[in-house]
Order: structure tokens, then C-alpha cells, then sequence
């Protein structure tokens, strides 16, 4: 039986042919016309609600085994479960003293509260004076930022906390407009409603929400740009510290390490990226899809900047400067932020350049001046009216750090470099020229039993790092380096600067030797300068300011002598060891050769084998006694 729904139904004329056909049991067609369809359009399909079936359903009744198990009320919803999976709520002393800690030193500065939450926790109580200067016209003012300041004096959160807050306001803002739309879409749909109701007879299209981009691409917000590999890390990790409220997450890209691994890195879409040019102008040219975005940033802060600006190095930061700086509208609303030790540091002038200027028909060659300076570094990075924190007084060293100096014979050093590093035992940090020079006072501090790690550019990106872990892990570690190690590291406690050979230029002499006394701490720095360097001494101390020579170490000559015979004991066996590296290194071509070419070796091979094996039993002899002379 046909049920039969209540409604106003009327009769649809239709024309008696259309029955003429196989439709014979077709009596009539009715339509309905008191129908509303706002009943279907406005309700949404719901999932079933379990609970609320559940509740229908009788219990069954149970004996009550424990009447203190129903007593027991444990309130967990005020806990957050932490990333280490440990839920238990159960804090640290330490850590809720951290929490505690009073940041109203760092009110003024309009900072969120997430960030002051993470600088509590890193213990942070006042800022620096670098940080005082700066915050207020980077945040609340919205300046660009030229800051010079000593090494050690807090930069980086002198441009990185401006840099977070300035993203969440960002954020923020969209995420408004976002809302906005969403409420305009809403509005549209109830008008759609509408328009249903006053039965129009009209259809309109909606587009479905399936049909959106999923995959949309995550904006990039702020590039840090420094000179060296191990500095960028390391202001990723500061950055990563402060951010760790926020949500704004931050990625490294430097050269040594994998491409592919970075380019899976930068797939995720950090809002901040830390880099050295090299690699990231690479990355850029291969097409990379979130560097894309490199014109658009509203972020730019270049740590070390003299260093990274300097003619003839960084080729690819002025290409990227000149892609970045095309469009002026996007320029005026970048931030930008510039800061190193020797910004307003002027060096004299090369010889070759003097000389040059001496010829005829050539212009004469001027030294700039501070302002010139930054004037130029203003023109080259499109800065908008920038303020000037300068507060390194012209000399970039500490207050805390005393400077020494010890004059000798370049075949001296070796002495005298010993002879600290027995006599002031600390964290001693030893900086030279070149890559060489390393290598061999490594090996010389190694056949002494001083255990030293080396650092320079030649080496793989994984090993530096590894030698630079163990020497922070090292309260007496001894790290031989070249500049790669004298900019920006933040290492701790590091006592000793020992300058083995003496800087070409006063601002590597600067950075190397601030790598001690940071922080208000105290720190020493010793520069052995052999006659033939006392040109370039000279002209460090005339840049610096330094009116009054360097105070000469003091150095006791008895132990001094005794010093001497086991350094030329260990020079001795180093000279033995590399013989019979090269004696090694030439009988492994020639027995090479040989097989490749199907000879016999003669007899001239066995005696240079058993002069060989004599080396090799002088060699060990040798090492036996240095170990003897190494205490």
C-alpha cells in the first residue's frame, strides 16, 4: 500500500500524447508546493554521538570492590605534556626558579609574552647595552638598525628578538584578514539562504571546500645572512631558544653538509632562514620553491658585516643583494639590520693601494672615514633612514680583556706557545694565518701529548663541528685555528686567545680576541710577534688607538729551558715522521706502478725498504723519550 504524504499537492497539466506511448499505468503527476528548503540547507550531517546512545542503555548494577578507588581525584587537565613524553607534571627546582625569574627589565620593549616566557627561561634578567639601545626604535619604531658593539656584548638578540616579534605581529595581522574573509564567505552563504526562501527558482554555484589548495605555500619572513658556517648554527640555536613559544620555526643553510637533506629541510617552510651566502644563492639558482620567495622577505639581518661586505669576497651576497633590492615598494617594507664588532673600525690603507695612488694620471686614494663607511653600507643594502647604536668606542675589545704581548724569534714561538699552555692551563684558543701553520702546530701540540683540535676551512663541515663540541666539553681544551673560529662563536669561558701569528688586519685581531672576556667576564689575549711582523703591529695598534705599546708577558726563563729541548725533540720526531710519510707515500706509487705495469721489483726496492724500516725503529725511539719529557 502507497503511503500517502499530507501536503498542498496540485495537478501538473501535461499533454495527452505524452501517454500515447508504453505508459499506460501512468495516471497523473502531482506536485507538492508548501515545502521549505531551508530544512535541508541548513542542517549538516552530524556523527553519531556514542555517548549520548550510551547513556540510554541501563547499566548493570556491580558491587562496589573499592570505595577509596571512586575517592580518587587526579586534576591533569592543567598539565601540558612536554616533548620528552614526560606527563607527570613533575617540575625541576631549578626550572621553576627559571620560570620565576623577574623579566620586568624587558617590559618597555613591547616584546610578546611568549618571548618573555622563553627569556625567563633562559635565564636573561637585564639586557644588554647593546639590547637597551636598539630594541626600542627595532620594535617599537620600526627602524633599520646599524649596531656596533664589542664582541661578546649580546648582538644577536639585538636583532633577533625584533626580527620574532615583528613575525607574530605579521601573523597576527593575517591571520585577521583571513578571519575576515572566512565571515564574508559565511555572509554569502546566508544569502544564498535567503535567496532559497523567497523561492526565486534560481541556483547558484558554491565552491567546494574539497576544491581549495592544500598544498599552499608557507610564507618566508626574515634571512640571516653570516660569513661562516659554524656562526650561523649558532645563531639558529640562540634563535630556536627564544622562539621556542612562538611557533616560529627557523632553519639553517650552509655549505659541507648534504644539499639534499637542507633542500628537505627548507620543504617544511621555515619562517626564518640562518645562512651563509654560498650555499643559499646555490640552493636559489637550482630553483628551490620556499628560497622563491627571497624577494619578498620582510626581514634582513647581515651579522659581520665589514667581513661579508669586503671587495672580492661573498661575490654571491651582492648578486643577492641586487635581486632582493629591485623592487623599491618591497624594499621600503623590509627591515633591515646590520651588526659587527668593527663597523666604524678604518684600517690604513694597503702599500700596493698607496703606491698606486703615487703614479700619475691616477686618483688620489683616501682613506674613509666612519661615516663613509656606513654611509656605503647603507647605499649597498637599500637601508630606509637607520639608526646607529655604536657603542665599541673605537677599539671592539672588552673592558674585561687584558692584552699582552710576547716579542721573539719566529723560531720562538713554538717555546713560548708551550711553555703557556704548561705553565696557565685553561681554555685556550691559538689562532694562525693559514691553514699550514695549523696543521703543523696540531701535529707538533700532539706528539707533546697537549691533545689539540684543529679547525680551518679544509676540513669536512662534520668534523668541525665534532672538534668544535669536544673543546666546549673540555675545560682545558687547546683549539688551533684560523679565522674561521673568530667570528661570532659564542664558546664559553674561553680563557686564553693566544695570537700565534700576528693578524694581517686589526679586525681580524678584534674578532680573534673576543673570543674571550664575553659577557663581562674576564679574558686574556697574547700576541707573539716576531721582528718581521712589526709592521703589521704598528699599524693595529695606530687603528685601534692604542697610544702605549702592549704590556710584554711575563715568562720565567727556567722553565723556559726546559721547555726548549722537549719542543726540539718533538720537532725532531715530526720531521722523522713526515720522511717516513713521504718514504711511504713514494714506495706505495712505485709498488703501484709496478703491478700496473706487470715488473718486478729488484733489489733496490729491499734497500729502500730496509732504510725504511730504519726510520721507522729511529721514529718510535724517539717517541719514547719525548713521552718521558712531555710532564
Amino acid at each position: 500500500m502507497t503511503k500517502y504524504i499530507k501536503g498542498n499537492w496540485k495537478p501538473v497539466a501535461i499533454d495527452s500524447n505524452v501517454f500515447s506511448g508504453d505508459i499506460t499505468d501512468l495516471i497523473g503527476i502531482e506536485e507538492c508546493t508548501d515545502y521549505d528548503l531551508n530544512e535541508f540547507s541548513s542542517k549538516k550531517p552530524q556523527k553519531r554521538n556514542l555517548s549520548n546512545e550510551k547513556s540510554n542503555i541501563p547499566k548493570k548494577k556491580r558491587k562496589n570492590v573499592s570505595k577509596e578507588r571512586n575517592k580518587q581525584h587526579i586534576e591533569i587537565d592543567h598539565f601540558t605534556p612536554s616533548k620528552s613524553g614526560n606527563t607527570s607534571g613533575i617540575e625541576d627546582e631549578a626550572e621553576s626558579a627559571k620560570n620565576d625569574l623577574d623579566v620586568t627589565a624587558w617590559n618597555s620593549f613591547g616584546l610578546p609574552e611568549s618571548i618573555l616566557k622563553a627569556i625567563a627561561e633562559l635565564g636573561y634578567s637585564n639586557p644588554t647595552q647593546i639590547q637597551e639601545l636598539t630594541l626600542p626604535s627595532a620594535i617599537l619604531g620600526r627602524r633599520d638598525i646599524l649596531g656596533a658593539a664589542e664582541t661578546g656584548s649580546g648582538k644577536t638578540l639585538a636583532f633577533g628578538l625584533p626580527i620574532l616579534t615583528g613575525i607574530l605581529k605579521v601573523k597576527e595581522k593575517n591571520s585577521m584578514i583571513e578571519d575576515d574573509k572566512e565571515d564574508e564567505s559565511n555572509s554569502d552563504e546566508s544569502d544564498f539562504e535567503d535567496e532559497l526562501k523567497e523561492d526565486t527558482g534560481c541556483v547558484k554555484l558554491i565552491n567546494d571546500v574539497s576544491m581549495k589548495e592544500t598544498s599552499k605555500l608557507k610564507p618566508l619572513f626574515a634571512l640571516i645572512l653570516t660569513p661562516t658556517r659554524e656562526l650561523a648554527i649558532q645563531i639558529k640555536n640562540h634563535l630556536v631558544a627564544v622562539a621556542k613559544y612562538t611557533g616560529v620555526s627557523v632553519a639553517v643553510v650552509v655549505g659541507g653538509m648534504a644539499a639534499v637533506k637542507q633542500e628537505r629541510i627548507l620543504s617544511k617552510g621555515p619562517e626564518i632562514v640562518v645562512a651563509t651566502p654560498g650555499r643559499l644563492w646555490e640552493l636559489i639558482q637550482q630553483g628551490n620553491l620556499h628560497l622563491s620567495q627571497i624577494d619578498s622577505i620582510r626581514f634582513l639581518a647581515i651579522d659581520e658585516t665589514d667581513r661579508m661586505l669586503e671587495k672580492g669576497h661573498f661575490q654571491e651576497l651582492h648578486e643577492l643583494l641586487e635581486r632582493i633590492n629591485l623592487d623599491e615598494k618591497k624594499l621600503k617594507q623590509r627591515q633591515t639590520f646590520v651588526f659587527s664588532a668593527t663597523l666604524t673600525l678604518i684600517h690604513e690603507l694597503p702599500n700596493y693601494l698607496k703606491n698606486k695612488s703615487k703614479l700619475k694620471r691616477s686618483k688620489k686614494i683616501n682613506e674613509m672615514t666612519p661615516t663613509q663607511k656606513l654611509q656605503k653600507i647603507v647605499e649597498m643594502l637599500g637601508m630606509n633612514n637607520p639608526k646607529v647604536v655604536d657603542i665599541s668606542e673605537g677599539k671592539g675589545t672588552s673592558e674585561t680583556l687584558t692584552e699582552c704581548r710576547i716579542t721573539c724569534n719566529i723560531d720562538e714561538k713554538d717555546y713560548y706557545l708551550f711553555y703557556f699552555i704548561k705553565r696557565h692551563p685553561g681554555r685556550t684558543l691559538v689562532f694562525c694565518n693559514s691553514i699550514g701553520c695549523v696543521k703543523r702546530l696540531a701535529a707538533l701540540l700532539n706528539l707533546l701529548e697537549c691533545n689539540p683540535l684543529p679547525l680551518h676551512a679544509s676540513m669536512q663541515q662534520r668534523q668541525r663541528l665534532k672538534n668544535l663540541e669536544r673543546f666546549r666539553d673540555n675545560d682545558n681544551g687547546i683549539l688551533v685555528a684560523t679565522d674561521v673560529a673568530a667570528r661570532g662563536l659564542d664558546i664559553p669561558q674561553i680563557d686564553h686567545v693566544l695570537h700565534y701569528q700576528t693578524p694581517r688586519t686589526s679586525e681580524s685581531y678584534v674578532h680573534r680576541s673576543g673570543r674571550t672576556a664575553r659577557a663581562s667576564q674576564q679574558g686574556i689575549t697574547i700576541l707573539l710577534m716576531e721582528p718581521n711582523e712589526l709592521h703589521n703591529y704598528l699599524k693595529l695598534c695606530k687603528t685601534l688607538g692604542k697610544s702605549e705599546d702592549l704590556p710584554t708577558f711575563p715568562v720565567q726563563d727556567n722553565y723556559l729551558n726546559a721547555v726548549k729541548k722537549r719542543i726540539d725533540l718533538a720537532r725532531e720526531l715530526d720531521k722523522l715522521q713526515l720522511n717516513v710519510k713521504k718514504a711511504n707515500s713514494e714506495n706505495g706509487w712505485l709498488q703501484k706502478a709496478a703491478e700496473d705495469m706487470d715488473i718486478i721489483i729488484d733489489d733496490v726496492s729491499r734497500k729502500y725498504d730496509s732504510e725504511e724500516v730504519q726510520g721507522q725503529k729511529e721514529t718510535s725511539r724517539n717517541e719514547e723519550e719525548t713521552s718521558h719529557l712531555a710532564y
